[in-house]
């Protein structure tokens, strides 16, 4: 094909008059010879994608087939040869049934009209391209294969694609001539692509420099700025000042590239806020909204966008005049990749780099979590290694002044360092870039002492507020010595620096403000490590943390008021209160996003409810142990004083009780356990030691084994032991006078008082109830035979009976004998249902027996 013809078809076709570069002109004419294979490495801007449509387009009788990485690309690319009427069209996943069947149609015809098919590679897989391939290359109907983005088919690439590995097998039965473009390849990615795409060897190369002297590099710190959003947004001004009279699609525009989704839409909100129109791009979005936002973009609706890097590969816009990375590039290759979509006109463009190192170490964190996870593959520990060498030098580059912007480039594409002279910050003015870094790393030291200084540290989680706790303590005690003076002027002092702060959340920006509020709220939070909320989970505040506590505290109260008894109850609101912080912190420690924590304390709550529902204790409150009492605030004594009270009236209770226990006030044995269990007494096996059939096994061998045994006999009778009967009948005796002579002391003491300072209604209530009690007690040896027969036939309550059925199967749960959590729970019902009529001894014997004969349990398996 001569010069001529090429010519024309680049004025007519693409209405150029000239090539971009000589470069470009001399790989357009070799790939229209169509003898050989190809490589074109030129940075973004320089005419890439001219250099396969042309020839496309000059063979008017065949397809040109090009293998792109992302459908944003091919449908860019598509509109764009569309506007020029070239036919192009797309097989893809997203393609509708109707316009794949007449592509096919058309692709199978003599002569096809379309002259460029895009397919992504993993398209390239599937059998309907096979069969395509297949009778497109029988007869002959392929110009070329282009592989667009090359750097994607090596390991070493920083957008690696395994999809693209497969597509040189295509060449096994073809002879058509490849052609490979990129715009990042380095000397091992070069040959990774020449090796993977079996170029042959009489392979032509077209490299041009990487150097690209119409962009201006340089590096801001963000740490060292007031407010780094007005920063930016007097940078994006001054960049798109010049748009007057310019048509809306051809104005200026930029790119600013975050590293997470989450930085997008707060970016774009803030920029959104102070004036400029942005739209935030990522893969969260649904892909509607993706094309929509690019396009609006294109268009000039919004000249700003804000985007992860899965923006832009590919994307041909001319007048971006500015792109940002907030944060750290991941690699030169990338780096390079991303900012070279600014100037693509030739007009001077600027790329700017607002480093952060805390986002630094989040992101060598990530790398380091991906290079741990990759050891057992080598391949996959390589390029790993890769990321993170290539990461420590896009680092270096931010933290020091010592080499030109553009140098990090060209080493890395094995080029000699450019002629720079004034395109980045460190050629134009050196010293004042020092001097920035300097402080920088003054900054970051000062940062770092102020993270081991004890002021503002948050002790709250630690019992008495920790050592500093302790130390303020003992310091307001001291203090209080001083005289009003001093204490007025602190106080002064104190007031000014309240109004100062919050004059600077008013003068600062909403998130730094966000971030005051969220400590200064930490410190009076009721939830535990208040101060990493947001650090660990991104996207939590601890408003929402206190909303999901007071919901699971209300809830754990109402399961604690009305599944235990009433005489049971040992805990206070705030002790159940401080059960829900423990269950929120463990939900809190072991979810890492938003979405996972909410999930996990939706659960929690709708356990709690459906145990309330059920009348059954909470299994973290029947385990949870309060916290010791505090004495630091009023209401601390007072609570603890409501306890003693309540706490007392309880012992008396049980000790009337107790006296009263053989005279008609029946108690079961699990109601004995429970309410000694919640005073702190003697466990049950202490207190009833074993009955009389088994008494052969546990013969005692000092006198509290044998006290064991009398007060078993005490509890249940031993019609067969008349002489150890009535031993326990004269101890009982015993512990009733002196229980009499101890309520006679308290009802002397009580008079004296009422003497003094009149009698209340509390003293003759509790008057009434010791009367009840002795009168119980001198009862008490007349109905002992009759009471003990009760005791050993006493039948449950339904709740009861479930609460220890629950209680016994637990164990084999733990150790996961049950197939699932439902068979559990609906063997536990079944067993609770069929056992309706039986006492606790039998029960427990039942579910031994259960547990011994089946060593596993599944839902068929029969009681």
């Amino acid at each position: 094909m001569d010069e001529d013809a090429i010519l024309r078809g680049l004025k007519d076709t693409f209405k150029f008059d000239t090539f971009k570069s000589n470069l470009q002109k001399q790989a357009i004419e070799e790939i229209c010879k169509s003898k050989n294979d190809v490589l074109v490495s030129m940075p973004t801007g320089s005419g890439k994608s001219l250099c396969y449509q042309l020839p496309a387009v000059l063979h008017g009788d065949k397809t040109t087939i090009v293998f792109s990485p992302l459908l944003a690309l091919i449908k860019d690319q598509i509109d764009h040869l569309v506007a020029l009427k070239v036919r192009a069209a797309s097989l893809n996943s997203k393609t509708l049934k109707a316009e794949r069947d007449a592509l096919l149609s058309d692709l199978k015809s003599k002569k096809p009209a379309t002259r460029l098919l895009y397919v992504t590679p993993e398209q390239a897989a599937t059998n309907t391209f096979k069969n395509l391939f297949e009778n497109l290359t029988k007869f002959d109907k392929i110009a070329y294969i282009v592989v667009d983005e090359a750097h994607c088919v090596s390991q070493w690439g920083h957008d690696f694609r395994p999809d693209y590995l497969k597509l040189g097998l295509l060449r096994a039965n073809c002879s058509v001539p490849y052609l490979a473009l990129t715009a990042t390849a380095g000397a091992d990615v070069t040959k990774d692509i020449i090796s993977s795409l079996n170029l042959t060897n009489n392979l032509k190369v077209f490299k041009t420099s990487c150097f690209r002297s119409n962009l201006f590099y340089d590096v801001f710190y963000q740490n060292m700025m007031e407010d780094p959003y007005i920063h930016l947004k007097m940078f994006i001004n001054k960049c798109l000042k010049d748009d007057d009279g310019v048509k809306k699609e051809d104005k200026a525009c930029g790119i600013v590239y975050c590293r997470t989704r989450e930085q997008t839409e707060v970016l774009a909100n803030k920029l959104s806020n102070l004036g400029v129109k942005t739209k935030c791009y990522h893969a969260g979005l649904k892909n509607k909204e993706r094309l929509q936002c690019q396009e609006d973009w294109q268009n000039g609706e919004y000249p700003v966008i804000c985007a992860t890097i899965s923006f832009g590969m590919g994307v041909d816009k001319s007048t971006v005049r500015f792109v940002v990375h907030w944060g750290v590039p991941k690699d030169p290759a990338s780096f390079y990749q991303e900012s070279g979509r600014a100037g693509r006109d030739g007009k001077p463009s600027r790329c700017r780099i607002y480093y952060s190192r805390t986002d630094a170490k989040a992101t060598e964190f990530h790398l380091a979590h991906d290079h741990s996870k990759a050891m057992d593959k080598e391949a996959r520990r390589i390029k790993a290694e890769n990321a993170i060498k290539g990461f420590k030098k896009v680092v270096e580059l931010c933290e020091n002044a010592n080499e030109c912007r553009h140098k990090l480039f060209s080493d890395h594409f094995g080029e000699p360092p450019p002629k720079c002279v004034d395109k980045c910050d460190i050629c134009k003015n050196k010293k004042a870039v020092e001097k920035m870094v300097e402080e920088f790393h003054a900054k970051c030291i000062e940062y770092s002492s102020k993270g081991f200084s004890l002021r503002g540290s948050d002790y709250a989680d630690m019992y008495g507020g920790g050592r500093k706790g302790a130390s303020d303590e003992y310091k307001e005690y001291d203090s209080e010595g001083c005289n009003g003076f001093e204490r007025e002027q602190q106080a002064k002092k104190e007031s000014n620096a309240l109004i100062q702060k919050q004059f600077a959340l008013r003068r600062g920006a909403q998130e730094v403000s966000q971030k005051t509020i969220e400590k200064l709220f930490s410190e009076r939070s009721r939830v535990s490590a208040a101060a990493s909320t947001s650090s660990k989970v991104k996207g939590l505040t601890l408003a929402t943390r206190e909303q999901y506590l007071s919901k699971i505290a209300e809830l754990l109260w109402d399961n604690y008021k009305n599944c235990v008894d009433e005489e049971d109850q040992v805990m206070d609101k705030k002790d159940v209160e401080d059960c829900g912080v423990d269950m929120e912190y463990s939900v809190f420690t072991v979810n890492t996003t938003m979405t996972m924590y909410r999930n996990s304390i939706a659960k929690m709550i709708s356990a709690i409810k459906r145990c309330t529902g059920d009348r059954i204790v909470y299994e973290t409150l029947l385990t949870f142990t309060p916290k010791p009492a505090k004495y630091e605030t009023l209401g601390d004594l007072f609570r603890n004083i409501e306890k003693e009270h309540k706490s007392k009236d309880r012992t008396d209770s049980a000790e009337g009780v107790d006296v009263n226990r053989k005279s008609g006030a029946f108690q079961t044995a699990r109601q004995v356990l429970e309410g000694n269990g919640a005073r702190g007494q003697r466990k049950i096996d202490e207190f009833f030691g074993k009955n009389g059939s088994e008494e052969s096994e546990v013969k005692a061998d000092d006198n509290m084994g044998e006290k064991k045994n009398r007060d078993l006999k005490s509890l249940f009778g031993d019609e067969s032991e008349d002489e150890e009967a009535k031993k326990v009948d004269t101890n009982v005796e015993h512990d009733r006078k002196d229980r009499k002579r101890r309520h006679e002391d308290a009802k002397h003491k009580r008079q004296e008082k009422k003497q003094k300072t009149g009698e209340s209604s509390i003293d003759k209530e509790y008057e009434k109830f010791v009367e009840s009690v002795e009168s119980n007690g001198e009862k008490k040896s007349e109905q002992n035979g009759e009471s003990s027969n009760k005791i050993r036939r006493n039948k449950l309550k339904k709740t009861e009976i479930g609460n220890l059925v629950v209680k016994l199967l637990t164990p084999a749960y733990v150790e996961r004998r049950f197939e699932s959590r439902d068979t559990f729970k609906s063997t536990a019902r079944n067993i609770s249902h069929a056992l309706i009529d039986k006492d606790e001894n039998e029960i427990k014997e039942y579910v031994e027996n259960f547990l011994k004969k089946n060593d596993e349990i599944t839902s068929q398996t029969v009681l």
